[in-house]
């Protein structure tokens, strides 16, 4: 969460958007199980049976397909951050898919730490790897992701891609943001089109609910946080988009710990990723901001893109749409 005061049009009457119910629509139901007489085998999988070659055979017929990354890395853009989106396949994946947060060590058996001599390259899964989720489980609360043969991974290591439902009010091109797993999706209608990572609120929280951008300016100094004097930072950030108060999408070029919230309540999105939502938003905003780039607030915020912000549930849902 940031205070903009450089841009000081923002002094004068800005009307807020409307904001609806923070409840939403759930995320996108599972798919419908297989016959209880031929069920996936990597989803009998437990604690106590973490492996089986039923399922090895089950993951080795079923490889994670290679995904077009649109976003070549820029050093003058992008800074310390690196791309992480990808464009979404046309149909659904048989699979959630996940990309590793940052960099760590499977274990064969989910709840079970490797030995401590066992802690070795060969176990590590570097950050921005991605793979399939074949099965998950729950061990004395904390959530375990299968993701190779024998490989299970602690969910706070990894971002699982959830595409929730469109909410009944949303049509054309909105973004959904799951602050479980610190993911983007832009989508226009039902479709998916590119995923994210991204760090929303830690410090302070953001918001869940279902909001329209209504201001933007493609590029700004920020200071925060609210109320500190002198401000405890102060940065320049570009294709900035606000949704709910202080609140905005923006690039980041000063980290790379995208997956894992460490804001003040803004969405930080790696520069390259932001530049990308900004023209795909953009395209049509004669329909609602056509006075940009004089005006820093939307002309017709009802019109404009909706912004998602959601959590979806810890075991992560098959994807239908």
């Amino acid at each position: 969460m940031f205070r903009y005061l450089t841009l000081l049009i923002i002094a004068a009457s800005i009307v807020l958007p409307r904001v609806t119910a923070t409840g939403g629509p759930a995320p996108a139901a599972a798919a419908p199980p297989a016959a209880d007489d031929d069920p996936r085998p990597c989803s009998l999988l437990t604690p106590d049976l973490p492996r089986s070659d039923e399922c090895d055979a089950e993951i080795a017929a079923n490889p994670l397909p290679e995904f077009e990354r649109p976003i070549e890395y820029d050093a003058v853009r992008d800074g310390e951050a690196t791309p992480r989106s990808i464009l979404m396949p046309e149909e659904p994946l048989p699979y959630p898919i996940a990309q590793q947060r940052r960099a760590w060590y499977f274990s064969d058996v989910p709840g079970v730490l490797p030995a401590d001599d066992d802690w070795t390259a060969a176990r590590r899964v570097a950050r921005e790897e991605m793979s399939y989720v074949y099965h998950t489980v729950d061990v004395n609360g904390v959530i375990w992701h299968l993701i190779g043969p024998g490989m299970w991974m602690e969910d706070q290591y990894t971002s699982v891609l959830v595409v929730p439902n469109r909410p009944d009010e949303v049509r054309g091109r909105w973004v959904a943001i799951d602050l479980n797993q610190q993911t983007l999706i832009a989508f226009e209608d039902d479709t998916p089109i590119l995923a994210s990572l991204v760090s929303t609120g830690y410090f302070l929280q953001t918001t869940p609910g279902l909001f329209h951008v209504y201001a933007r300016t493609e590029g700004m100094v920020m200071r925060g946080p609210p109320g500190a004097n002198p401000p405890e930072y102060e940065f320049y950030t570009r294709w900035v988009m606000f949704f709910n108060a202080d609140q905005g999408l923006h690039a980041m070029p000063y980290h790379n710990y995208f997956g894992i919230a460490r804001t003040h309540g803004c969405i930080n999105v790696p520069p390259g990723d932001e530049e990308w939502l900004w023209n795909f938003f953009a395209e049509n905003e004669d329909e609602w901001h056509p006075s940009f780039p004089d005006t820093f607030q939307v002309d017709d915020i009802d019109a404009a893109p909706w912004v998602y912000i959601y959590e979806s549930d810890s075991i992560p849902a098959a994807w239908s749409y």
